[in-house]
């Protein structure tokens, strides 16, 4: 969870999506009759907050190296290289995103004594939240997880720092050269392109 300043405890939720667009009269009705029932069960207010972020494909980049490294089949290596090829290229590209959601909630403390009491309630109100949201819908499915101190912290650096966020990790941050901006972004990209090692 995130402690502020000014005496508030966050705690965020992630939750999972689904397409309207391909949905009937009747189903999108439902869905939008579901979302109004959940929201009429909150007892106190939350923010809702969709943001977009570029596509990670890292780790399936790390799986197809692996799955490559260990194939023995020659057209296979090649099938697989090109798959790498072309997700990295995805992976470069900033302009694919994907739309996030998430759900924030936050519980006000007076005093160190009022602190854990505040916690325990945050806790309490994020589990029932997580179940109200994953039992909103009939038919449709929807999942949320809650934050870990480390996506919390990866998700304020994009929300104060965009552009540093979408080159940097979070640990790597406080190693700024400099400052980015849009003129030495590109810059910056082709100096990480440089340290990123490439072989098969």
């Amino acid at each position: 969870m995130i402690e502020t300043k000014d005496q508030r405890l966050i705690k965020v939720l992630a939750v999972t999506a689904i397409n309207t667009h391909l949905m009937s009269y009747a189903e999108e009705r439902e869905v939008l009759e579901g979302y109004e029932s959940f929201l009429k069960t909150l007892d106190k207010p939350i923010q809702i907050m969709r943001v977009a972020e570029p596509i990670d494909l890292k780790d399936y980049i790390f799986q197809l190296r692996k799955r490559y490294r260990e194939e023995q089949n020659p057209y296979k290596r090649n099938m697989l290289k090109s798959y790498i090829e072309y997700a990295k290229q995805l992976q470069e590209n900033r302009e694919m995103i994907r739309r996030n959601r998430y759900v924030i909630i936050d519980e006000k403390f007076t005093s160190l004594a009022d602190k854990e009491k505040a916690i325990e309630r945050l806790r309490m109100r994020a589990n029932d939240l997580k179940l109200g949201i994953e039992e909103m819908l009939y038919q449709h499915k929807l999942e949320a997880y809650e934050l870990s101190n480390h996506e919390l912290k990866r998700l304020l650096h994009m929300m104060l720092d965009y552009e540093n966020a979408q080159i940097y990790e979070i640990e790597d941050a406080k190693h700024y050269p400099y400052q980015i901006g849009p003129r030495n972004l590109i810059e910056a990209a082709e100096q990480l392109k440089k340290k990123e090692e490439y072989s098969f």
